[in-house]
């Protein structure tokens, strides 16, 4: 067994040469090019079972800034020699060193290679530091029992060592060595929360060489320094040399900073006598693991997942500057700062950090020049000012118009240039004032309404193009009254513009919506009764410069009878006959889809022959613009309203929707409920003409059941607090497509191409199915729309801050402290598609018009959070421990695609698709390619609410999935809470950018305690325990429409629930409580005779040892049926139960091999009591059924409702392996049957062979995966000289076949390893 990819704590980090980041996870060193940002260059395991805690670089030519500055002046040419550096990686009790190789030829940018054998102390090393003496490369090393080791890293032989008359043991330690050792201090951080300052060679002849033969291998030292003040143990320690400063690190969350002096140099002292205590910074909300100094910041990270910048340039009471957040729960346990470059006047550093989830976040982070003097006050306290705000900078932008502002606008200008962007305000007066972002109180007087627009007005605004041009943009401005006045201008010429009509009653709301021509612009207008009236926009060229614009009206929409009837947004998909597709989402909560020429009810239809707007011109003959006031009624004007065709009423609650985008085939709503909703429209379900749905020939002709509807296929939830949603932010995938949307061209082809389907049987309706999907989302195999989930990060208010959350990192992006929610807020740049990762609010508070000061405009993968640039080299996993992983296939390689299995293969390049769940409560979709060890988070969902203790999954067969380099699962989660969740998930493969990508369709939910709630005569039941933990889940029967699936439960129950994907929901079949005890397992087990009659069993084990089998071959409870009332419909109890442990059985594993009168079936199991022991339980089938010498199949039974009889069971054999492991057994699967695999907290992974006398061990490896608490193994590929089938059965004898098997393990706990496992028969 070998690692191919391991997800562990990220427990050491180190920059070097500025351009390269050192990380330590597990005992595998990985090297990160700063230059790419994008991809690890090197790794290389070194301390094999040791973790990794820290790496110390010796430079072995040139100093780091001066080398870079050499590289600068080459031009960035490569030297003709490869740079050579020694790095020291020690963690645990090891230490080893490993060779750096940079300026490599061939393209390869960097290399790390061992350059010596693993050293082992016998003490643990906290920290090590370089050092010569007579000329020689050595090593000072700090251990954990307050004593040094000068150590030779060569020979590994140590050369001195000295003791502290203190011999307490060390949380952590700092070896400070100036020139030789006789200068080193040694600072360490005891058990008693107190940090100590002594001397290892206080005198020189105090430190005795140690020679071949030994001697007094050690001296003691007294403390001469010694620092109180920590309420708890110190984990980190830091200093800087320049200012004589020491900073502590404590698990009371706290640093410290203190003034110690002069610390490693020459000189009779260690520092001050009397170091005193500079300044208590408290802002964490957990422990402090880490600790940086600098000249102007400090740096600390700790439990809570956050590093903080901490300003401390004036010396006193040092304030919060920056907050770097995003990792997962779980904290940080690695930082790591770089030196910087100076550049004006200013040190750009990097910040790394690593988190317990796996991931690396990397920061810059700018340092102004340190002043050794003091200024004045009113300087010192601008500074504070600066350091409060830095998160995000309020600036007023000082209205001047008349009146006061009620709603601001951002005018788009295309360049998404903050300093020329234009900000619009229209006044309680009826005015639209117009300002520069840039220039704070310049507002120019665009438009004065009349009376009717005094007191009240909303205010929308769009950028088209003059048609007819490319570079010419109209800046569409319209203002809405309360008498149903409407008015439509140009802001370039705000004199000439379009007064229309909405209506008699108020303008509730405005909503432009861009149409597929650029020269055009939708505007709806949400008036009284309910209707929103429509016109089409475009402007056209007047003169030289001038625009004239033109409206014509279209049939207007009729929302759904409430209270709150006025519409909130509003987006057009692609032209689809009859007409085009509108979704629309109200007040009330509701998304409403609508179709252009649909015939409205109760009504006679639209013209359904008339053209799109961008097709044709917007006005009549004579040009003339449309009003109420007289002139030629164009077409729309009095046409009844149509009526929507679905409508999914109040799906957001009763605050309303506030936001509906849509981007590759699927849409997006927002909602102050909290929620994003991801949804669809569903075309028309084909539907058979024959009677009795039988299966058409060629030709024959299927109708449309009714018109597309709305489908949502799953919710994601903001952060906690998060209710008020506004806008669903689309981020830009890496490297992502510039292709356009498909033309009218490109549809006919694509159509052309679809009619060469073969049309027979059900592939004519599977043909027409997807045929009529693309017509309603615009898909095809050349369009960019696939109909795909997207990343999208959320905006909206939360408390009294505007925020910007990414629901897969778990982080807020952007925080704006503006107060909580505003009747009018824009956020710049207001971008219609992809968001670019970073913003400005502009928000009106308090009558004044306040925007915040815009980031860097750069955008990277992950976004920018507030005014520092962050981005991933690695994505974290979950924060806290995972407690189940289920494998659900491979996609991808570099083969023809028919290696999408879920069995055995061996394509080079393939990704392991993995669902893992977690303590976190979430679910994370993992897709992993073994042969370069990159893992990428396909999907994170966070719809549990407690943690998640079991999964399983019931995959599709390959001929039923939707595509040919797809995976399609039924997933069920159960954990904490009596909680479980169903999902679709859709595996594609994108061939472009040759990656997986995951959808996710939420199916059913289901909790014991609110099933209750629903109960009819509930109060003569026993109310479900709504604290009942789902402890393991198997899937018993998947052949029917229902799936059905078992649990075990910490009441003492095993129940059995059935799954309908139709209906949506979890029904409750039969539930036991024949163990009295928690139920740790199941497993199931599904038999066959000669005849084909199917038996199906069930394997139960809980806290008492004791595993149970339970016959479910003669009760209908399989098949989903509720309303069986037979006696027999449930097994009254176990049919064989036998004891197999001392105490509980943690993990089943079972399969099944034939015999001439039955079957043999295998039970291994792993418990508590760390045996693993293997019950062999004999199966003997009833006597064939006959019908005048003619077997009954199982067929004929279920055909006449007959049942079958239950098999006998006995159990055969027992045979036990005492101390497989040195814990408790968490996890135990089946490789292949007759291999099995175990892991355990013990962190050992065995690979054990079944023999006739048992099972013997053939393998073992130690785990880098603490806390190990599930597993999942495959087979892989067939290794040489195999032959024949791929599956090994039971050998008794263990005789040698030659045969070597290839496989899959993957161990969850905290963090994820996925082995290589070669197994060999002996």
């Amino acid at each position: 067994m070998e690692t191919v990819v391991l997800i562990a704590p990220i427990t050491a980090l180190e920059f070097f040469l500025e351009d390269y980041l050192l990380k330590g996870e597990g005992p595998i060193l990985t090297v990160f090019s700063l230059q790419s940002r994008t991809r690890a260059s090197a790794s290389i395991d070194v301390l094999q079972h040791y973790r990794i805690h820290g790496v110390r670089p010796k430079y072995k030519h040139k100093q780091p800034q001066q080398n870079h500055e050499a590289e600068e002046e080459e031009g960035g040419s490569s030297a003709t020699e490869p740079d050579l550096y020694d790095l020291a990686v020690f963690g645990g009790k090891g230490v080893r060193l490993v060779r750096l190789i940079t300026q490599l030829h061939g393209g390869e940018p960097v290399r790390l290679e061992a350059h010596g054998p693993l050293i082992e102390l016998r003490d643990w090393i906290l920290d090590l530091c370089w050092l010569t003496q007579d000329g020689r490369a050595l090593l000072g090393v700090a251990l954990a029992h307050n004593s040094v080791l000068l150590l030779d890293p060569h020979g590994g032989i140590p050369l001195a060592r000295c003791g502290c008359l203190d011999g307490c043991l060390l949380y952590s330690a700092l070896l400070l060595v100036d020139q030789s050792w006789n200068n080193s201090v040694l600072v360490g951080g005891t058990v008693f929360n107190q940090l100590v300052l002594w001397r290892p060679n206080r005198r020189a002849e105090e430190a005795e060489v140690v020679g071949e033969e030994g001697g007094d291998p050690e001296r003691k030292a007294p403390v001469e320094r010694r620092l109180l003040g920590h309420g708890g143990v110190i984990f980190s320690i830091c200093y800087l040399r320049a200012k004589g400063w020491l900073a502590s690190a404590s698990d009371d969350r706290s640093v410290r900073v203190w003034g110690v002096g002069a610390l490693g140099g020459p000189g009779p002292t260690c520092g001050d006598p009397d170091p005193a205590c500079l300044m208590v910074l408290y802002g964490h909300q957990a422990r402090v693991f880490s600790v940086h100094l600098s000249p102007g910041k400090v740096y600390s990270a700790g439990e809570d997942g956050c590093c903080l910048v901490w300003d401390w340039s004036r010396g006193g009471g040092g304030k919060v500057a920056q907050t770097l957040k995003g990792h997962r729960a779980g904290g940080i346990r690695a930082l790591a700062v770089s030196q910087g470059r100076q550049e004006d006047g200013t040190r750009a550093r990097w910040v790394a950090t690593g988190g317990a989830d796996g991931g690396v976040r990397l920061w810059r982070v700018e340092e102004t020049k340190v002043e050794e003097e003091d200024d004045d006050e009113e300087e010192e306290e601008k500074e504070e000012e600066v350091g409060m705000a830095a998160t995000a900078a309020l600036t007023d932008l000082k209205f001047s118009g008349r009146g006061t502002p009620k709603g601001v606008c951002v005018v788009e200008d295309g360049t998404a240039n903050w300093a020329r962007s234009k900000i619009l305000a229209c006044t309680d007066q009826g005015a639209v004032y117009q300002g520069c972002c840039a220039a704070a109180g310049q507002w120019d007087l665009l438009w004065q309404g009349d009376r009717a627009y005094q007191s009240y007005c909303v205010m929308e605004v769009l950028t088209i193009t003059v048609k007819g041009t490319t570079q010419r943009k109209a800046h569409l401005c319209a203002v809405g009254n309360l008498s149903g006045g409407i008015h439509v201008f140009d802001t370039s010429r705000p004199q000439c513009g379009l007064s229309l009509r909405g209506g008699d009653g108020k303008i509730h709301s405005l909503v432009w919506v861009e149409g597929h021509a650029p020269h055009a612009g939708y505007l709806l207008a949400s008036g009284s009764h309910g209707l929103v009236h429509r016109w089409c926009v475009e402007a056209r060229p007047d003169g030289d410069s001038g625009s004239v614009l033109i409206a014509e009206p279209r049939p207007p929409f009729a929302l759904p009878p409430c209270a709150k009837r006025w519409l909130t947004s509003a987006v057009r998909l692609r032209k689809s006959p009859p007409g085009a597709l509108w979704v629309c989402g109200d007040r009330r909560g509701s998304l409403l889809l609508f179709q252009e020429g649909s015939r409205p009810r109760g009504g006679a239809g639209v013209d359904e022959e008339r053209e799109d707007p961008e097709e044709t011109n917007c006005c009549d003959e004579e040009g003339k613009e449309w009003s109420d006031g007289g002139g030629k009624k164009p077409a729309g004007q009095g046409d009844p309203p149509l009526q929507p065709l679905s409508c999914l009423f109040g799906v957001h609650g009763k605050q309303g929707v506030t936001s509906v985008c849509e981007h590759r085939g699927l849409l997006y709503s927002a909602g102050r409920d909290g929620c994003v909703r991801v949804f669809r429209v569903r075309p028309a379900t084909p539907q058979w003409v024959l009677p009795g749905d039988r299966r058409p020939s060629a030709g024959e002709i299927m109708e449309p059941d009714g018109g597309p509807q709305l489908e949502v296929l799953r919710v994601q939830r903001a952060c906690k607090g998060m209710e008020w949603l506004e806008r669903v932010l689309i981020l830009a995938p890496p490297e992502h497509s510039t292709a356009e949307p498909l033309g009218d061209e490109e549809e006919e082809e694509k159509e052309e191409e679809g009619g060469g389907v073969e049309k027979e049987g059900w592939r004519h309706k599977q043909a027409a199915e997807t045929k009529a999907e693309q017509e309603y989302t615009g898909r095809g195999k050349k369009g960019w729309h696939d109909g795909r989930e997207c990343r999208f990060v959320v905006s909206g208010f939360q408390a009294v801050n505007f925020v910007v959350w990414d629901p897969v990192r778990q982080e807020r992006l952007l925080t704006v402290p503006c107060g909580g929610g505003h009747r009018s807020w824009i956020l710049w740049p207001p971008c219609k598609s992809l968001w670019p990762g970073y913003g400005a609010l502009v928000f009106i508070k308090h009558g004044a018009v306040v925007a915040t000061q815009p980031p860097r405009e750069a955008s990277t993968s992950a976004g920018v959070a507030g005014k520092t640039g962050a981005c991933g080299l690695r994505e974290g996993v979950h924060g806290m421990g995972i407690g189940c992983v289920c494998r659900l296939g491979r996609v991808g390689g570099t083969g023809d695609g028919s290696q999408t299995t879920q069995g055995m293969g061996s394509d080079e390049g393939h990704w392991e698709v993995l669902v893992t769940g977690g303590e976190d409560t979430s679910l994370t979709v993992l897709a992993v390619q073994p042969s370069s060890g990159t893992v990428q988070v396909l999907s994170v969902i966070t719809d549990h609410i407690s943690n998640i203790r079991t999964l399983v999954a019931v995959m599709d067969p390959a001929g039923a999935r939707p595509g040919k380099h797809s995976l399609s699962a039924l997933l069920v989660s159960a954990g904490g809470r009596a909680q479980m969740q169903c999902y679709r998930l859709l595996i594609g493969w994108d061939e472009k950018r040759q990656e997986p990508y995951c959808q996710v369709i939420q199916v059913a939910s289901h909790r014991l305690d609110e099933q209750w709630e629903k109960r009819r005569n509930r109060h003569k039941t026993v109310k479900a325990d709504p604290e009942t933990r789902y402890m393991s889940i198997a899937v018993v029967n998947s052949d029917t429409a229902t799936a059905v699936v078992a649990l075990a439960c910490s009441d003492g129950a095993i129940r059995l629930f059935s799954i309908s994907e139709v209906k949506g929901q979890f029904d409750l079949l039969w539930e036991s409580f024949y163990h009295q005890r928690c139920v740790l397992s199941v497993a199931p087990c599904c038999l066959a005779d000669a005849i084909g009659n199917r038996y199906r069993l069930l394997l139960s084990a809980a806290t008492d040892g004791r595993i149970a089998l339970w016959d479910f071959t003669p009760t209908s409870l399989l098949a989903g049926n509720l309303n069986s009332k037979s006696n027999t419909s449930a097994p009254p109890g176990p049919c064989l139960t036998f004891p197999a442990h001392q105490s509980g059985v943690n993990s089943l594993a079972v399969w099944q091999e034939r015999t001439e009168d039955g079957c043999l079936v295998t039970v291994a199991s792993g418990g508590d009591d760390g045996q693993l022991t293997l019950s062999v339980v004999q199966v003997r089938y009833p006597e064939v059924q006959t019908d005048g010498g003619r077997v009954l199949s199982q067929e004929h039974h279920r055909n006449h409702q007959l049942l079958l009889s239950q098999a006998d069971l006995t159990l055969l054999s027992q045979s036990r392996v005492s101390l497989a492991h040195s814990a408790p057994v968490t996890a135990l699967s089946l490789l292949y049957p007759g291999f099995l695999v175990s892991t355990s907290p013990d962190q050992r992974v065995h690979l054990w062979r079944v023999c006739s006398t048992g099972l013997r061990p053939t393998g073992a490896l130690y785990s880098h995966v603490a806390d190990a608490a599930g597993l999942a193994a495959w087979g892989g590929e067939r290794g040489p000289g195999e032959g024949g089938e791929g599956w090994v059965k039971a050998d008794p004898g263990c005789e040698s076949r030659g045969l070597g098997l290839g496989g899959w393990v993957v161990v969850c706990g905290q963090g994820l390893q996925l082995l290589h496992v070669r197994t060999s028969s002996p």
